[in-house]
């Protein structure tokens, strides 16, 4: 067993520091703060080598030197502050020290072949390439996604707080949103197993924590976006099904393509031609409580990111 999000007693360590490394989304700050650290080197040692006996600095180049440094500081300082707010911003919230291993899920871009036939992702599950796929296709009636596992044909459906993948009688896989604006929890539901995922604030992250009804933390890297889409990597429960794993981490990747849309169109809660609505929210945007699928069709907005 793993880590858990028990704030009591957290087994194997708990949490991860509130300033760790890995909590931030990213580093360029560093860079930053390290030009402001040359520029300090730089103005010392030019003072330091004018041997003048007189005040101030006569030497023509330390005098170029300090100049630079002068100019240099307030840009640099900006560019610091700047990129270390953006990282607290970006920070994993979430994060804890060690998860639970179980099988491991790959979401990977469709070949030429598999991108002409409307395969949005291919999914690898537990070492079988190709174990699952979500393929965007036009049927009667407008625009329909679809998870395939071989076996099955999933309907995805996109509604205010909820997404779903249907068969025939009903909802197969479900994930339902709750909580107030700004700390939104998800609920997924797939093969009998329950894994929990809270959102706060709305920035896109470079991994999410599932944790499942034992309190075992469940890692998915989300990892950077290509060609305005995500293909993240999973450890879920050995339990779920192909299709019940491609699902759970299907939630993560749309819910990272409407962070994206919704912050690139702020003043319209990410719609656009992309299918984006504002029911998948994370706070800043209204409920969008309307019971419709989103967008165009049952794409979810497929090309968000």
């Amino acid at each position: 067993m793993t880590a858990t999000l028990d704030p009591v007693r957290p087994a194997h360590g708990g949490p991860a520091p509130r300033w760790s490394p890995r909590r931030l989304g990213h580093h360029r700050y560093l860079w930053w703060l390290g030009g402001l650290v040359l520029a300090a080197v730089a103005a010392t040692i030019a003072v330091g080598l004018d041997t003048s006996p007189g005040p101030g600095v006569p030497d023509d180049g330390a005098v170029n030197v300090l100049t630079a440094v002068i100019l240099a500081t307030p840009v640099l300082l900006w560019g610091f502050v700047h990129q270390l707010v953006s990282a607290v911003k970006r920070r994993v919230r979430d994060d804890v020290r060690e998860y639970g291993t179980g099988q491991p899920v790959c979401f990977r871009p469709p070949g030429p072949a598999d991108a002409a036939a409307g395969v949005r992702y291919v999914i690898d599950v537990d070492h079988a390439p190709g174990a699952a796929l979500v393929r965007d296709t036009t049927e009667r009636g407008g625009p329909v996604s679809r998870l395939e596992d071989g076996r099955r044909r999933l309907r995805l459906r996109m509604r205010a707080g909820m997404m779903t993948a249907s068969e025939g009688g009903g909802p197969v896989f479900v994930a339902r949103r709750s909580g107030p604006a700004g700390r939104r929890n998800w609920e997924i539901t797939a093969d009998g197993v329950r894994l929990r995922l809270e959102v706060r604030g709305g920035h896109p992250v470079p991994r999410r924590t599932l944790v499942d009804g034992e309190g075992v933390a469940r890692l998915v890297r989300v990892g950077r976006a290509r060609r305005r889409r995500v293909y993240p990597e999973a450890r879920l429960p050995e339990a779920l099904s192909p299709a019940g794993a491609a699902f759970c981490v299907l939630v993560v990747a749309e819910l990272d393509a409407k962070i994206r849309a919704a912050r690139e169109s702020p003043l319209t809660g990410g719609s656009g031609d992309s299918g984006d609505s504002p029911w998948w929210d994370t706070g800043s945007s209204s409920d969008g409580s309307s019971g419709s699928d989103s967008g165009s069709g049952d794409s979810g907005g497929s090309s968000s990111d």
